[in-house]
């Protein structure tokens, strides 16, 4: 458990460098003197470090251990942290964004990996729950405090403050964190050839379309309550805090039930998402229900994350890693791609049309993962991934 506490740290820490950003906007664009949109592509940046180097990374170090692996992300984590505290020159702060985000990539396949092996094969879902829970509470917790320090001290104390943290969580990784035992190694082409079978490939596109659904219409959900559902900003936030606790409750529970049988997590986090994003244009105008609904939004997604990470898993032996690395690129392509079609369909369709784009996507999505016929059952898991 100590060991697990400290990946979960880090995982709270890169959740919260990579979420924080966003809230701290505008005082970076006053600070700098560039515009907003120059500095959103700070987001952009640590998007596409994430999406295209992370799976070439997690590739080339395949020969290190993975607490070596972990060892250095932390390590790098904190000197992108670092560097973005102390920058005066935005194209210096787009490449700390960029390491940072590299960085993010290559602990969250390390830790995922330690965590697995820690844990055992028969609660892979609750580790992977463990990890994971780390970066849903950043969001909960990480991101309002960022915003609160940022608005007392100004942004760069938020970084330095981040800097410090992954300092702490480095010394806690190298006491805590042990040695995996070692497991049987594979040549790069045979991992390759794992990474390429079609069932595989399938489960990485029923991923990317399920995650840009949710992101179709939660990327703009803090328009809807105060736009449609009339809710003040203090109100908003509040909602989206309960929101967050929902969302760590169904990381768990998604964990917990795809130890059991990956396959029925699956779906029913799938099926839970699309009817509560159906549910949406009918109760948008009253702040209880849709309070209600977004709580089951919240768990469904972060049920349907922490269940899909735990299936490609299953599926790509012996290449995992590889294969985490590449569907933290597929989530975050989901993520901008869903955020993009949102803001599209919301110009020609209103808040109603995101909410059932989205949905469609996910619907999509789940009929894709029925059509899929089971995997065998595996001996090292009882299981039948989809």
């Amino acid at each position: 458990m100590p060991a697990l506490a400290v990946l979960a740290l880090g995982a709270f820490v890169l959740g919260t460098s990579e979420l924080a950003v966003a809230g701290l906007l505008p005082a970076i664009s006053a600070d700098l003197e560039v515009s907003t949109g120059a500095a959103g592509t700070l987001v952009s940046a640590y998007a596409v470090a994430v999406a295209l180097l992370g799976p070439v990374l997690t590739t080339m170090t395949s020969h290190l251990s993975r607490r070596q692996v972990l060892v250095g992300a932390v390590v790098a984590l904190a000197v992108g942290n670092g560097v973005t505290a102390r920058t005066t020159y935005f194209p210096a702060l787009l490449v700390a964004r960029a390491l940072t985000g590299t960085a993010a990539a290559m602990y969250a396949v390390a830790a995922l990996t330690l965590a697995t092996t820690l844990t055992g094969p028969e609660r892979r879902g609750r580790a992977v729950a463990i990890v994971f829970g780390g970066i849903t509470v950043s969001a909960v917790v990480g991101v309002p405090a960022s915003t609160l320090l940022g608005g007392v001290f100004g942004w760069r104390a938020v970084y330095g403050a981040l800097s410090a943290l992954t300092m702490g969580v480095l010394m806690a990784a190298v006491r805590l964190v042990p040695e995996p035992r070692p497991e049987p190694s594979s040549s790069l082409s045979t991992q390759l050839k794992a990474l390429a079978k079609a069932r595989l490939l399938v489960t990485f596109a029923i991923n990317a379309v399920v995650t840009a659904g949710h992101y179709t219409a939660s990327t703009y959900f803090v328009a809807l309550l105060t736009q449609r559902t009339g809710l003040s900003t203090t109100a908003a936030s509040v909602l989206l805090l309960s929101s967050g606790v929902s969302g760590t409750v169904g990381t768990i529970v998604g964990g917990t039930a795809a130890d059991r049988h990956t396959r029925h997590a699956l779906l029913a986090s799938m099926a839970l998402l699309a009817t509560s994003m159906s549910l949406i244009p009918l109760v948008m105008t009253s702040p209880v229900l849709t309070w209600l609904v977004a709580l089951a939004w919240a768990a469904a997604f972060n049920a349907f994350s922490t269940a899909a990470q735990v299936n490609v898993s299953l599926q790509a032996r012996p290449a995992t890693d590889i294969a985490t690395a590449a569907n933290i690129s597929v989530f975050n392509t989901g993520i901008a791609g869903g955020s993009a079609a949102g803001g599209l369909v919301l110009h020609l369709a209103g808040f109603t049309g995101i909410a059932l784009a989205g949905a469609a996507l996910v619907i999509a999505g789940l009929i894709a993962a029925l059509l899929l016929r089971p995997a065998p059952e595996r001996t090292e898991h009882s299981d039948s991934a989809p």
